[in-house]
């Protein structure tokens, strides 16, 4: 059995989900022991202390009733909750190139996953050897993209990138926000070819693992260019190398890599990497997040 108190749970956790869902929010969290306890129960799991950089969900490693290793992943359950389409991408795929899913239960959101051994992610190494990580990630998506379902219901790009008109009602900076819609509308443009994406293809999301070299975790599930994916990758890549004496030379290196492997002008990447950094950080401040102007003055780095 699984116990623990609301205070145990980490601050930054419980900032975004009251943040997110306000009194439903802390509702949920003063319920999600209990949740937890349900599911261990009806899964007959060994629910262990959750992982301590939990953000928009619960997460944490747990012991199945055959001796395998899991993890246990719990959402706030809304009605767009992105666990529903993180359950179908992970379906679909069935653990080609991805991280399997085992059980999930809808009622409460809630997805026992396959558990990545050893489990590293791409952080340290894209700061140690850059090329090989990037590689890495090549590797991955060259693996998972494909065309989506027949009459799918996974969001399009378009949805997203939409987000951005509510933007230009704010103090968001609308030389920002013209900039960044002009590139969503000539990079992911109807005549394009769209594929199933993960969405959210960053360092973290990529894992070491036994059966295969490579896993990914956490997909979201969107259809669009995949010149959006590769930009996800490249503004994370930013974040890990900055500071480094050499950062920009990595940046630079990584564009070219991904710009040989999938035929992609360079200078088109650096426009989805300013567009899809401009989105995020709106994101961000819907959000009520704070510290999202220093962010939004990043997307100046791809000089475009």
């Amino acid at each position: 059995m699984y116990r623990t108190n609301f205070s145990d749970f980490p601050v930054r956790f419980t900032e975004i989900i009251t943040g997110l869902y306000a009194d439903a929010g802390t509702q949920w969290l003063a319920d999600l022991p209990k949740i937890v306890n349900k599911i261990a129960e009806n899964w007959s799991l060994a629910v262990e202390q959750p992982f301590p950089n939990l953000s928009y969900n619960f997460v944490a490693p747990c012991v199945c009733a055959d001796g395998s290793r899991a993890v246990l992943k719990i959402g706030f359950c809304a009605e767009n909750s992105e666990i529903f389409n993180e359950a179908k991408f992970l379906k679909i795929f069935d653990g080609e190139g991805t991280v399997k899913l085992l059980r999930f239960d809808k009622n409460y959101c809630a997805l026992l996953l396959e558990r990545l051994i050893p489990g590293e992610n791409l952080t340290r190494l894209c700061q140690t050897n850059d090329v090989q990580a990037t590689s890495i990630a090549i590797g991955v998506m060259r693996k998972i993209w494909r065309t989506p379902p027949k009459n799918h219901d996974f969001p399009m790009l378009e949805k997203w990138t939409d987000g951005l008109k509510r933007a230009a009602k704010t103090e968001f900076p609308i030389q920002f926000i013209r900039k960044a819609q002009d590139y969503f509308e000539e990079l992911n443009a109807p005549s394009k070819q769209k594929f199933l994406l993960h969405g959210d293809l960053h360092h973290e999301n990529i894992l070491s693992a036994q059966r295969e070299p490579y896993l990914i975790i956490d997909p979201k599930g969107i259809v669009g260019d995949i010149g959006y994916e590769i930009s996800v990758y490249l503004n994370n890549q930013a974040n890990w190398v900055s500071g480094l004496p050499d950062s920009r030379e990595k940046l630079n290196r990584c564009v070219n890599q991904f710009a040989e492997a999938f035929e992609i002008e360079p200078r088109n990447l650096r426009k989805w990497a300013f567009a899809q950094q401009v989105l995020g950080v709106w994101w961000t401040l819907e959000d009520n997040g704070k510290n999202w102007k220093n962010d939004l003055a990043l997307a100046e780095i791809w000089e475009v």
